[in-house]
């Protein structure tokens, strides 16, 4: 009488083990489906990647900007310029990328220029952050020039001044921009703390504690002074 074997040793009887070739092609076949399933992953995380880190350039630089020149302006609100005083970052709400042909030159009565600081007082370990503000104060849109060979960013500490941001600043450009009624563009850069020159001669001393006055210009508009303290 034949027999069964019920252990654990494996089967016996008719069914024959795949060859050795057999198991090769299989694990070829597993491996090139990993392969397609991780170049799958790869592409869908590149095109998610490229949703996320694609910006929207309709208010971006005009064509020609300069925005890796160390001194011409950086159209990011958030970076901080290469040298101080030289770069103002620039951002802009309301105002089109170029002039308009139909936009005039603003009336210079109607431009607004005022000086901001992110802060009123500054602990030892704070970096401010000093903005120029241009506004069309009138009823139209109009063109100006917001370059930086308009700007200027001057500290005074009393009667005796600190630092101006055209001290040192290697060179500048026009700049124009068509900004509507009530729009603004807006120019910021981080103060190091330093002091400077006409001519850009270095000086040893630097800003000590104490309130400091801001004023901004824009060609002929200037703002009226705010000030701020250091600690």
């Amino acid at each position: 009488m034949a027999s069964t074997d019920h252990g654990t040793g494996g089967p016996t009887g008719g069914g024959r083990r795949p060859s050795p070739r057999v198991y090769r092609r299989r694990r070829l076949a597993v491996a090139v489906l990993v392969l397609v399933v991780v170049a799958a992953l790869a592409v869908g995380a590149a095109v998610v990647a490229g949703l996320f880190g694609r910006e929207d350039t309709a208010g971006g630089p005009p064509p020609g900007g300069s925005e890796s020149s160390p001194t011409g302006p950086a159209y990011s609100a958030s970076r901080t310029p290469p040298s101080p005083g030289a770069s103002p970052s620039r951002s802009s709400a309301a105002a089109t990328a170029a002039p308009s042909p139909s936009a005039d030159r603003c009336d210079p009565d109607a431009v607004v220029v005022v000086a901001e600081t992110d802060e009123r007082t500054y602990s030892p370990e704070e970096t401010p952050v000093l903005s120029l503000v241009i506004r069309n104060g009138g009823t139209t849109p109009c063109t100006v020039n917001v370059g930086t060979s308009q700007m200027e960013f001057v500290l005074t500490r009393g009667d005796d001044r600190v630092f101006s941001s055209i001290d040192c600043q290697e060179s500048s450009e026009d700049l124009d921009r068509v900004i509507e009624p009530d729009g603004e563009e807006r120019a910021t850069f981080e103060w190091a703390r330093n002091s400077t020159v006409p001519g850009c001669t270095v000086v040893e001393e630097e800003p000590v504690e104490g309130t400091y006055t801001l004023t901004t210009r824009l060609g002929t508009r200037s703002s009226d002074p705010v000030t701020f303290t250091l600690q």
